[in-house]
């Protein structure tokens, strides 16, 4: 099948290129020269920041460079620095429009980023250049074809029959034009992004049918998918909710919604989402876990625990799912004050999946808050730490901890790790940030963090207590 194919492959033609197109004017020196070569000798050698260094000095001492800004383009576009790139190249271009490699570097920016409309003009280009060159008109066909822009595609392909005569792969394109193959064939290429792990381009590619094909199970849940990666969870949830009208056989999308209605907090709608999925599916052991979980945030512990009891017995073979079963059920059996039964559960989830350092986490962060075999906590953050170094909420575990232990100097050094990962505003670090700087001795600071906890959305009577009386309490 004939798309958008690779347009250039330019590890080493780049050298060539660039050596061969510097015209250096009265205002180059000799230092432009130097700085070219050791940009290209650091380019080969993958030190890409010091070679962009050296091919950006010369685009200062002389912007009308388009061999320099090639060079910063083609570095950009190596490590995914798509804005950059388009912007570098473009100059290229606008310098130099009758180099053909600059043109193509371009095409090869918009195909990464999915740009379909800024795509088609390049192929302009390429074919004044290049006119005898096939498959820049079969590109520029397929692009429109991509875009939805069906008679333009039309009338680009007849070009290229005209010039060209006809093939059987001019007759499939062609063909595909009116036939259902067509939708196919974009949501190929957008499958074809997405393992790739450019979204936009994926999303880019979607959108062109999106107008038509609503009704299209496979379509809104590829859609789903773009959307759930670019970090729209409730467009997300919303595409894939509708595939399951259509199309309520579609397993895995019943498990992609559950899973956003829990980072949602959604957890009644979650609920009836599991229940209905268990209908279809009552054989799948991560519905009950899914549904345990929602029924446990609604305070239904006897129902999650009749449901954690059936997850166990299905799919005994998947020990990190069993984990996470057991270490779902020993949160349920802490909140139903089933303490030893919680430690029990949590022996057992980590004996099935020892690596699972949020496991260990949680078991570590019950352990301290009874301030029970502390010992035993402190050895199990430490692996869960330097298995996650950068986790906020191991390293509020570690700093609990530590001000269980009476260790407060080093459990604020802990706490402050915590609140630099972007937890600035969560309410339970701040308490504890309180709570330490209070036995530091730093009462006007643990006041104001208790507030700061207050504010953040912490309505526990014993924070309000800690700030009314300006004092510590357990």
């Amino acid at each position: 099948m004939n798309r958008i194919v690779v347009l250039c492959c330019m590890l080493l033609a780049g050298l060539q290129l660039s050596a061969q197109q510097v015209k250096l004017s009265g205002s180059d020196s000799v230092l432009i020269k130097q700085l070219f070569f050791a940009g290209l000798k650091d380019k080969l050698n993958a030190n890409y920041a010091k070679s962009n260094e050296s091919f950006s000095q010369i685009t200062t001492i002389d912007a009308g460079n388009a061999p320099a800004w090639y060079e910063i383009a083609l570095l950009n576009f190596r490590q995914n620095k798509m804005p950059e790139a388009e912007e570098a190249i473009k100059k290229a271009t606008e310098i130099d429009p009758d180099n053909l490699w600059y043109w193509k570097l371009l095409a090869e920016v918009y195909k990464s980023t999915g740009n379909m409309d800024s795509l088609i003009p390049i192929f302009d280009q390429l074919i004044r250049l290049a006119p005898d060159q096939q498959n820049y008109y079969f590109d520029k066909a397929n692009a429109f074809s991509i875009a939805g822009k069906k008679e333009e595609a039309k009338d680009a392909y007849s070009v290229l029959e005209k010039k060209f005569g006809s093939s059987p792969a001019l007759d499939k394109a062609m063909g595909r034009l009116d036939s259902i193959e067509h939708p196919a064939d974009a949501m190929a290429v957008a499958t074809l992004y997405i393992a790739k792990k450019n979204f936009t381009a994926a999303g880019t590619v979607l959108e062109s049918i999106a107008k038509t094909h609503q009704d299209d199970p496979l379509f809104l849940a590829l859609y789903g998918d773009v959307l759930y990666e670019n970090g729209n969870l409730p467009a997300a949830l919303n595409s894939y909710q509708k595939t399951l009208k259509i199309n309520s056989q579609l397993y895995s999308i019943w498990e992609k919604v559950l899973n956003i209605q829990i980072l949602l907090g959604q957890f009644a709608e979650m609920a009836e989402t599991g229940k209905t999925a268990l209908s279809l599916y009552p054989n799948q052991a991560i519905l009950y876990y899914y549904m345990a979980f929602a029924l446990h945030r609604e305070n239904q512990n006897n129902l999650a625990l009749a449901h954690i009891k059936s997850a166990l017995e299905l799919d005994g073979d998947n020990k990190e799912l069993q984990a996470l079963i057991f270490a779902l059920q020993a949160e349920i059996l802490i909140d139903e004050h089933k303490t030893q039964a919680a430690d029990v559960a949590f022996e057992k989830a980590l004996q099935l999946d020892p690596q699972n350092y949020l496991i260990m986490n949680n078991y570590a962060y019950y352990l301290a808050l009874r301030n029970v075999d502390l010992n035993k906590a402190a050895s199990l953050i430490d692996v869960a730490a330097r298995g996650l170094p950068d986790d906020a909420s191991i390293a509020d575990t570690y700093a609990l901890i530590l001000f269980k232990g009476g260790k407060y100097v080093m459990a604020r050094t802990w706490i402050e790790k915590a609140l630099q990962n972007n937890e600035e505003e969560n309410s339970v670090y701040l308490e504890h940030y309180g709570d330490i700087l209070f036995f530091i001795g730093d009462t006007d600071q643990a006041l104001l963090q208790w507030k700061k906890s207050r504010d953040a959305g912490n309505d526990s009577a014993l924070l309000k207590r800690k700030i009314n009386e300006k004092k510590y309490f357990k």
